[in-house]
């Protein structure tokens, strides 16, 4: 077994007691220079252990500081990263290329403030990325006995402060531990993530758990040869926070006004999905790792659906689309476009042990990564399936098949929903950037090709 165990030390490198010191003294440089500004510092401490070959490969912790900042002069607006060592200057520098600049069409004063502060940490995660001491983790996942497996498992607490010239200011403090695990028999391979605020060693042995039964039934069933057509689908929690994510990004105001986005020229009531889809952008779900109480204009967060049973229910906004498109920020800024920061997709009737017997004849797919947009504006797009993939015949796998390529439309894909478990998995991991609360998904009818 190889084990490396680090801590990224810089010179010059900032201490939490330092922290606010740091925001006060970009306000007091930057606030003579412009008219409006946002100073975004956060401070993440972060731990980390990576599976290779079934061996515990690395063991690290670092703990890294952001500062960003936006500046308006003029109706001119930039967005800047800050070195901290050369604050001043970096500042000065950014505002005179600002001046350089032509006036913004985008933008728009900053709203007035109504968030406020929030904490949500875990003392046993805090304890840990502080320490750099994983060895509980090990023990409590039991990780090296995980067998041939491959992942990441990461512990991180963020620090953030947000101090405006519309008045703002704002910290919170939020833990997450999350990662996946992919696990390998034979010719066959299982995946499955977690995410949470707390150390929810259930959720990470859950799992484990769930990426050995799907290597291991997998590698039970003979391989057959996959026909390109249109199929009845059931997909996994991995491929549909992926899908999920996608949909939530199209709600994005700043995809309409970037014209990215298949839901432009739809308004609010209007029928985009099946009746058997509710999707909804909660940041203020405490379990959840986006979990934020403020957006990065400082306007309080709220819970609000962007799909309810099948119905559009609005974009989601900053103060410049809003201005552009008519209407009013959700609270979802980002600086540069609106986001969702938690997503969670409402859950259904079926139980897990009757997703097989709803599928009837097709496939059960449970993994992918690669997601492209041939056309943004339509929906269409593709993505390739990794790990286990089932041919279900009868109710029943009967055999596994290779990689396989989804080649539909988001649209089609919304309307197609059929039927959603009432388990639902705390998903994030590469392929899935935001928190995401999901369940499995039953399509009626998906097209599906053959990767190149």
């Amino acid at each position: 077994m190889v084990w490396r165990s680090s801590r990224k030390v810089e010179e010059g490198e900032i201490h939490m007691s330092e922290f606010e010191e740091i925001v006060e003294k970009a306000r007091s440089v930057v606030e003579p220079l412009v008219d409006e500004y946002i100073i975004l510092a956060n401070v993440k401490s972060e731990a980390m252990i990576k599976l290779a070959h079934g061996e515990i490969s690395v063991v690290q912790s670092w703990k890294d500081l952001n500062l960003n900042m936006y500046i308006a002069k003029s109706e001119r607006i930039g967005i800047y990263t800050i070195n901290v060592k050369r604050l001043e200057d970096d500042i000065k520098k950014a505002v005179s290329d600002l001046e350089k600049v032509e006036k913004s069409p985008f933008y728009a004063p900053l709203p007035k403030p109504s968030g406020s502060s929030s904490e949500e940490v875990d003392p046993k995660i805090k304890e840990a990325v502080e320490s750099g001491d994983l060895s509980f983790v090990i023990e409590d996942l039991e990780l090296k006995d995980v067998g041939d497996a491959a992942g990441m498992i990461s512990l991180s607490l963020s620090n953030e402060y947000l101090l405006s010239s519309s008045g703002a200011r704002y910290t919170s403090s939020i833990t997450k531990f999350n990662g996946y695990i992919r696990v390998f028999k034979g010719n066959s391979s299982g995946q499955w993530s977690w995410t949470s605020t707390k150390y929810n060693i259930s959720a990470a042995k859950n799992a484990i758990g769930m990426a050995k039964e799907l290597a291991e039934e997998c590698s039970k069933l003979p391989r057959t040869r996959f026909e390109p057509g249109t199929y009845r689908v059931l997909l996994g929690p991995m491929i549909v926070g992926n899908l999920m994510e996608e949909v939530a990004s199209a709600a994005s105001a700043g995809m309409v006004v970037f014209g990215m986005s298949f839901f432009t020229g739809r308004k609010p009531g209007d029928t985009v999905a099946s009746e058997n889809l509710t999707l909804k952008d909660v940041p203020l779900n405490r379990e959840l790792p986006g979990f934020r109480t403020y957006d990065q204009e400082g306007v309080g967060t709220k819970d609000k659906h962007i799909i309810e049973k099948g119905v559009f229910r609005g974009f989601l906004h900053n103060s410049k689309t809003a201005k552009l498109l008519g209407g009013e920020t959700t609270g979802n800024a980002g600086w540069i476009m609106p986001q969702a920061f938690n997503l969670e997709i409402g859950k259904g009737d079926l139980k897990n042990d009757e997703i097989f017997e709803a599928l009837r004849n097709g496939y059960f797919l449970t993994n992918n990564w690669y997601t492209r947009f041939q056309n943004y504006l339509e929906g269409t797009f593709s993505t390739v399936t990794r790990d286990a993939a089932f041919k279900v015949e009868g109710g029943k796998p009967v055999a596994c098949v290779e990689r396989v390529r989804i080649a539909d439309s988001l649209p089609r894909i919304l309307k197609s929903v059929e039927g959603l478990t009432k388990e639902r998995w705390p998903i994030e991991w590469w392929e899935v950037t935001i928190p995401t609360l999901t369940p499995y998904m039953l399509l009626s009818e998906v097209r599906l090709t053959v990767p190149q």
